[in-house]
């Protein structure tokens, strides 16, 4: 059986590669690592610790579907719909997040029969939905 070690990167297309980079950097404190591309296409690769995202802007890609922005929505999607980012303090994190802006679409509550676990979602800046979860 092959050896699998842990997800390496999350690809998400974008419409702005500059503008997304901006804001994860700004807002999540991602770094940017590098830049690359090919006719039609730019692409990023920023990382914060293991979690890395690979930002694509494509010229031909279609808009976000509005069905996939709206929390109670996005779940009757097939496909993946968001993905988590696990902080040590929930409540801080939301609570600074907004001070800075950032829209929570839903606020912390824990995740049912999960021993404590908590979770929150935020949408980035393209209405991207991205989960907050604390461990219990």
């Amino acid at each position: 059986m092959t050896t699998l070690s842990g997800i390496h990167h999350v690809g998400i297309v974008v419409e702005s590669v500059e503008a997304s980079t901006a804001w994860y950097v700004e807002h999540l404190g991602f770094e940017r690592l590098y830049t690359f591309g090919w006719p039609g296409v730019q692409a990023a690769f920023i990382g914060r610790g293991a979690l890395k995202l690979e930002l694509f802007q494509n010229d031909e890609a279609a808009p976000m579907a509005e069905n996939r922005r709206r929390a109670e929505t996005n779940l009757k999607i097939g496909g993946i719909n968001h993905f988590a980012i696990e902080v040590p303090d929930l409540d801080a994190t939301v609570a600074a997040l907004e001070t800075k802006g950032v829209e929570v679409v839903s606020p912390p509550r824990e995740v049912p029969n999960s021993g404590g676990s908590r979770f929150a979602f935020i949408h980035d800046n393209e209405q991207m939905l991205v989960e907050l979860y604390q461990p219990a």
